[in-house]
């Protein structure tokens, strides 16, 4: 049971003391539930606090107008939109794992920053469950800046307190106005269904997103359903060496293909077994259509003065793609959580999943619906565990790939081979320490691709201290240490700062691919600064300064990037130049309950 330091809000914790003491007393033991020998649920108290509670003893009343002032800017969740998320009513069967899932559901929102659950038992044998959350700051303005262009996103993440997520950005990409919108729900039309819908402008097009989906309730939860479209409009880019007068300073110019894909998928995954050891099954329907409408362009004036020559689709070996594919999906779901502050949050709790999984997804096209006889190959596996000396340490593998029935005799039949390992440590000395190292190995590479595909060895997914456009290649390994350290200054109550001191160590190897070159190990260095709003939120914004060990280290060779998350751990997803190349069109993973 989590209990909070704080006098927690009244009136509801305090009416579930008072119900208790105003119980008529008894002698004998209560009557056994025959359908719940736990006991049931008879009273459920939502307890919702501001993002800043003014009965937190420990806020400094110096700051007390910028607390009122934020909570007035900010619609608390609505105690039915709660109510929604947990996994219990009134009625139901006592169970604490049922609370504990409910508890991570609440934590796993955008809306929730923190969630306790606890039960007090009643003298008839029944329970009062308390359900304590802390609502999560919502409205953010974000700056977007990439290699095409900067932009400006408008974000509310709590719509009125609905859980209800939009936003809205407006940029420049590649000299065109680029614009858009999206809309999603965790709750629509007040059931469990999540639903998602975006559109927007491109610079060549127009992107458009839908996703309705029923995701695992719980590690009780059963089924899970999905059904998704995606289109989208873009430019590939590529990474060329200059050509010109300047190729001796290794200046890199950038290289468009136009690109249109589409995909759509229908499925669901049935979980079978008891909590901690759950096989799963399922099966989808799965389209994927790619094409190349036209012939490549340079970004800019400049990048077409010394620039290669520019290449039809053909010439650079693409293969437009029509596929409809059955898939079917199996996997080993053995986990648990535990909760661990100042992981990758500067000083939030985390719910940090630790044991195996592992799962296949297998796709067999449709000869009817598809241009190609192949075979897609899915496989993921994740481990992770407790250490002695209060470490942490998983990893995650997956590999994907195609297997071409059509392939002329004698060539390799298996073709765009993705894969990625990514492993990971963490070590605190104690609960009290204000350091937090972190290790980690990231790699990543393609084999024998047809759609576009390139890796960098700079960028947040490679070496910090080199620009994005550093090394071009096929296959990428990337060793990194880092420190971060929570300051606990100048306001601690207002919000959490810490610092960070890093090294990156990696190399890049060039594979068989166009425009891929290589280079042996490099190394940078560099510090940041994490902070989050409010304290305790487990959303970090990250600001990093670093620099190339190698050559003259001056002000044109420091490179600034700003983020929100980690840039190295255990939350880094699929690597985002893997992820435009491949998109996982379907695995089980996508099915699995947040962790």
């Amino acid at each position: 049971m989590h209990r909070r330091t704080r006098a927690p809000f009244f009136p509801l914790p305090l009416a579930a003391a008072l119900a208790l003491a105003a119980a008529p007393c008894r002698a004998q033991e209560p009557a056994a539930d025959a359908g719940c020998p736990g006991g049931r649920i008879s009273t459920i108290f939502v307890d919702n606090h501001a993002v800043f509670d003014p009965t937190d003893t420990r806020l400094d009343p110096r700051f007390s107008w910028a607390y009122h002032f934020a909570n007035r800017l900010h619609v608390p969740t609505r105690e039915a939109v709660i109510r929604r998320e947990i996994l219990f009513t009134e009625g139901s069967c006592y169970s604490p794992d049922v609370l504990l899932d409910s508890e991570r559901l609440l934590r796993a929102t955008t809306f929730i920053s923190n969630a306790d659950i606890y039960g007090i038992r009643q003298p008839d044998g029944t329970y009062h469950v308390i359900v304590d959350t802390d609502d999560e700051w919502s409205t953010r303005i974000e700056p977007q800046v990439n290699s095409q262009g900067a932009g400006l996103e408008l974000r509310e993440a709590n719509l009125a307190g609905t859980g209800q997520q939009v936003n809205a950005y407006y940029g420049h990409q590649l000299g065109e106005q680029v614009y858009g919108a999206s809309y999603g729900t965790p709750q629509l039309l007040g059931t469990q269904l999540d639903a998602e819908l975006s559109a927007g402008r491109t610079p060549n097009g127009y992107a458009l997103t839908e996703e309705l989906s029923y995701p695992f309730r719980g590690e009780n939860g059963r089924w899970a359903l999905r059904q998704r479209f995606e289109h989208e409009d873009r430019y590939f880019e590529y990474m060329v060496q200059d050509r010109g007068p300047e190729e001796a300073s290794g200046r890199m110019v950038r290289l468009l293909f136009p690109e249109r894909r589409r995909s759509a998928d229908v499925g669901g995954v049935f979980r079978l077994g008891r909590r901690g050891n759950l096989t799963l099954f399922g099966v989808a329907l799965a389209g994927e259509w790619i094409r190349y409408p036209g012939i490549s362009r340079f970004a800019s004036a400049r990048d077409s003065a010394h620039g290669p020559p520019l290449l039809t689709p053909e010439q650079a070996g693409f293969d437009s793609v029509a596929n409809v594919r059955a898939v079917f999906l199996a996997g080993q779901r053995s986990v648990y959580f535990v909760r661990r502050t100042a992981l990758d949050a500067v000083r939030g709790t985390e719910d940090v999943r630790l044991g195996v999984e592992a799962e296949v997804g297998i796709g067999r096209s449709l000869e009817r619906l598809s241009t190609d006889n192949d075979l897609a190959l899915d496989l993921g596996l994740f481990l992770a565990g407790e250490l002695p000396g209060g470490m942490l340490s998983g990893g995650r593998v997956t590999v994907e790939g195609k297997r071409d029935y059509g392939a002329p005799v004698g060539n390799w039949e298996w073709r765009n081979v993705f894969a990625q390992l990514d492993a990971w440590t963490y070590w605190r000395r104690s609960q009290e320490s204000r350091h937090t190292v972190v290790a980690s190995l990231a790699a990543a590479g393609g084999w024998r691709t047809t759609v576009p595909f390139q890796l960098t060895l700079g960028s947040l997914a490679g070496l910090r201290g080199y620009p994005r456009d550093a090394v071009t290649g096929a296959r990428r390994a990337v060793l990194s240490l880092e420190d971060r350290y929570y300051l606990g200054w100048p306001y601690p109550q207002l919000f959490d700062l810490g610092s960070t001191a890093f090294i990156d160590v990696g190399r890049s190897w060039a594979g068989g691919d166009i425009f891929a070159n290589g280079a042996p190990y490099r190394a940078s260095v560099g510090v940041g600064l994490r902070a989050a709003f409010p304290p305790g939120s487990r959303r970090t914004y990250r600001l990093d300064v670093a620099a190339p060990l190698a050559g003259r280290v001056g002000l044109r060779s420091v490179v600034v990037s700003v983020g929100i998350g980690q840039a190295i751990g255990r939350d880094v997803r699929d690597d985002p130049q893997i992820r435009r190349s491949s998109r996982r069109s379907l695995s089980a993973s996508l099915f699995d309950y947040p962790s």
